[in-house]
């Protein structure tokens, strides 16, 4: 797993998935949550999934207090895109993410960082919270 820390942005995968989301809009942030909405979840989906929820709670006015630049300027030009119903499909990918048919969890797990599983609930409560 090429991550060096337990946040959306800070693994390969998100920071690979990032040079797509540049070059188009919401299609893209929907694409990265609808790849976890059944089955086993690989780990470089449940990456990319995290990271589009996380964009998508910011887009929604819920956001993770360090994001890197380039989303904060993705989120200002194209955020207006993304809908409750987004917000809805992120909060679902999140808890699928963390759930028991997920690579990244098992991987999380077995490094023994309760921080990952932390963070996954501030971002689900923060896409509660932008629902409400």
């Amino acid at each position: 797993m090429g991550a060096w820390g337990f946040q959306a942005f800070e693994n390969d995968d998100a920071m690979d998935w990032l040079q797509d989301l540049e070059d188009g809009g919401a299609e893209v942030v929907r694409h990265g949550l609808n790849q976890v909405t059944d089955g086993y979840i690989e780990a470089p989906d449940g990456s990319v999934a995290v990271a589009a929820a996380e964009i998508t709670a910011a887009a929604q006015g819920s956001p993770h207090g360090d994001l890197p630049e380039n989303v904060v300027t993705w989120v200002r030009v194209h955020g207006a895109e993304l809908t409750d119903g987004d917000a809805q499909l992120a909060l679902t990918a999140v808890e699928r993410v963390g759930g028991e048919e997920s690579e990244l969890a098992e991987l999380w797990d077995e490094a023994d960082e309760p921080e990952w599983t932390e963070s996954l609930d501030d971002l689900a409560e923060r896409l509660r919270t932008a629902l409400r």
